[in-house]
């Protein structure tokens, strides 16, 4: 099982890229459930692939069991400016996204449940080609931000009504942009990668037969990503494209807060409502390019400053605010074998629009959802699919340094995401 594990945390790397954006940079939901009822999940009680979210809701587990799925994502991208003549899309991707849990329940009449996944935590990326960066020529605009995480949880059933979990958490970042490589001026970063720690608690409880609440806090991880490659272009004349070493600092993946309730106005319908609150302000502020080492006789400082003088700093100005997201899912019965779904989500754009930027497109605001399970006894399988609504900003900032694209950018995201799942448990 271990090895299995690891081989599909390696295989969620190869997969995850672009567009993965949902609330922000993180996914509207961590299984096919939950993603059919909209994310809304922190009170309701999970099935095997619930490790990712509230560790208390693997307390209700009654046996011990394996959940595969993949999420296949479809984003759909443009900018444009309207006084430079700019409308361009970006290019057609589909991203598959697999995970893996395992949970193990200790004993029949044991209050512990263990459980372990790999999955995708989120990320955001663009790619455009053929972008004018002049009367008669073109460049590429691209960008790839991921985060994958390897979680071992814990579920202890302190009562019939309190459930507690607690979650060790080990991510995996990698981000690669590109600014018009093949121009003067141009770069192309590559392999910038770190490892993170985080930890989550969460509880459950049930106040009657028909009402549970839950809530659940993950904390932040600190990834300052290095180890990378920044291939800057100084143009023909002056050395041609010259490898420097890149690292990027002050990046994180924010902590977050979420309560919910889920009810049951009727015996075979469940209504669910989460709240959530990412603090996106405090991981997504200023986050800096810095570069060295380059070889003899170029400049150890090759970005201009704004101040007329230049710097191994490149400053992306992100000023992300914080964000609340509601969530809403229905769950319905229809007998012992189906069961559908759906939900809505909305969080409001973390990104100002004097900050927008096509490089870091993470703006998708709203999300409808639908979702089928099919109960087979000890094999269940899952469906879910989830549209996100386009959304459109424009950036009228003329400072060069915040906004190198130029005021009146525009950029427009929506995104078609499916989602499959297989259980077994024994």
């Amino acid at each position: 099982m271990r090895t299995g594990l690891t081989a599909l945390l390696l295989l969620c790397t190869v997969f995850a890229s672009s567009a993965l954006a949902t609330n922000g940079m993180n996914m509207t939901g961590y299984n096919v459930r939950s993603s059919g009822m909209g994310g809304a999940d922190v009170a309701v009680s999970s099935g095997f692939s619930g490790v990712a979210g509230n560790p208390a809701t693997m307390g209700k587990l009654d046996d011990s069991g394996i959940a595969a799925g993949v999420s296949l994502l479809m984003p759909s991208l443009n900018v444009s400016n309207e006084a430079m003549g700019l409308d361009l899309d970006g290019e057609d991707q589909l991203f598959p996204l697999p995970y893996l849990a395992y949970t193990q329940k200790l004993g029949a009449d044991s209050p512990w449940i263990l459980g372990l996944e790999a999955y995708a935590q989120g990320g955001m990326g663009v790619e455009f080609l053929n972008f004018p960066t002049g009367a008669t020529t073109t460049d590429k605009v691209s960008s790839n931000v991921m985060y994958m995480r390897l979680t071992g949880a814990a579920s202890y059933q302190v009562s019939d009504k309190l459930t507690l979990g607690l979650s060790a958490i080990g991510g995996y970042a990698k981000m690669e942009f590109a600014m018009f490589p093949e121009s003067p001026g141009g770069m192309d970063v590559t392999d910038l990668t770190d490892t993170g720690l985080a930890g989550r608690f969460g509880v459950q409880f049930k106040v009657c037969d028909r009402m549970t609440l839950g809530a659940v806090y993950t904390s932040e991880a600190s990834l300052d990503l290095t180890d990378g490659n920044a291939a800057i272009n100084f143009g023909e004349s002056a050395g041609g494209v010259v490898d420097y070493k890149a690292q990027m600092n002050n990046f994180a993946w924010p902590q977050e807060a979420e309560f919910g309730v889920a009810f049951q106005p009727v015996s075979n319908l469940m209504v669910a409502v989460d709240t959530k609150w990412i603090n996106w302000s405090s991981s997504m502020e200023v986050v800096e390019l810095e570069v060295s080492d380059p070889p003899a006789g170029y400049p150890a400082t090759p970005f201009p400053d704004g101040q007329g003088g230049y710097t191994g700093t490149m400053p992306f100005q992100m000023n992300w605010d914080d964000q609340m997201v509601y969530a809403l899912g229905l769950e319905y019965t229809v007998n012992e074998m189906n069961t559908v779904r759906a939900g809505f989500n909305y969080g409001k754009s973390p990104v100002s629009d004097q900050y927008l930027s096509p490089l870091f497109p993470a703006i998708v605001e709203k999300h409808v959802t639908l979702g089928y399970g099919l109960d087979l006894g000890d094999l269940g399988f899952d469906l879910a699919y989830e549209l996100g609504l386009e959304n459109t900003q424009t950036n009228d900032n003329a400072d060069q340094m915040v906004n190198p694209f130029g005021p009146g950018i525009t950029v427009s995201h929506s995104q078609n995401t499916v989602h499959f799942e297989t259980s077994y448990s024994f």
